[in-house]
């Protein structure tokens, strides 16, 4: 089995650059947990505040719209709302945190196509966001 990924692995496993892998791995497995400990985080304020404002959190009566740029004041003046929202921002921006993390550290491991990969993944990523944009505007 032969083919451009598979002597990049070759050549992060069998040279120096497999410590800097190592290490790229751990950082990307530093931010998947914290990150999830923060959504989770935000989530469970969230659904206190709900539940101190008397709103049961599991009423689908009234669903809160989503407005990004909303968020921050939601979050200064504790709604629920800002705190739902985020951490739902937050797992959803995990992965594409990863693929920056992974890309980054592909470049700096002199890993220049898998750099490559990781950039047009993210440019394919920006072009799903605003054109989900676009459609629900």
């Amino acid at each position: 089995m032969s083919g451009p990924a598979t002597d990049a692995a070759r050549r992060l496993a069998t040279s120096s650059t497999a410590a800097t892998a190592y290490r790229l791995e751990a950082v990307v497995a530093r931010l998947l947990v914290v990150g999830t400990y923060v959504a989770i985080g935000l989530i469970l304020v969230g659904v206190l505040l709900m539940l101190a404002q008397g709103v049961d959190p599991l009423s689908f009566e009234q669903l809160p719209a989503f407005d990004l740029r909303a968020i921050p004041s939601e979050l200064v003046t504790l709604q629920p709302t800002g705190f739902l929202w985020a951490g739902i921002v937050t797992v959803m921006g995990l992965p594409i945190g990863r693929v920056v993390v992974s890309g980054a550290g592909f470049y700096a491991a002199g890993e220049r196509r898998l750099a490559l990969v990781s950039l047009l993944v993210l440019v394919v990523v920006a072009i799903s966001i605003l054109a989900a944009l676009e459609i629900t505007a």
